[in-house]
């Protein structure tokens, strides 16, 4: 089991839950997981990101390929639990329209499942 992240489906939507989106290394292991979850059948996905206090351009690159792997499948993704400072890069970097974020991963899971 991976201490990085947890996967769980919760009303046909995969919930993922992450600690730490500094290391390429470790994101392209949660890729494999998640592209594991769209073979599968899953294309919609709730990132939660509660226990991230900060990113940098290797986390803003991962919810980028989140976001386009779920499209591609036809899905959706919905972040949950942002901080002020992820709010704040991502707005600094134009990328926040990109994304539909919500304060709680009941709030995501609502919203994935209307769109």
């Amino acid at each position: 089991m991976n201490l990085n992240y947890s996967l769980a489906e919760q009303d046909g939507i995969q919930v993922l839950q992450i600690k730490d989106l500094l290391s390429e290394h470790a994101n392209r292991e949660i890729i494999k997981a998640v592209e594991h979850k769209l073979s599968e059948g899953y294309s919609s996905f709730v990132v939660d990101l509660g226990a991230i206090e900060y990113m940098n351009s290797v986390g803003l690159n991962f919810l980028l390929t989140m976001r386009a792997r779920s499209k591609e499948k036809g899905g959706g993704l919905v972040v949950a639990n942002v901080s002020e400072k992820v709010k704040s890069l991502l707005d600094m970097t134009k990328l926040t329209p990109m994304f539909v974020m919500t304060a709680s991963v009941e709030q995501a899971l609502q919203e994935v499942q209307q769109n």
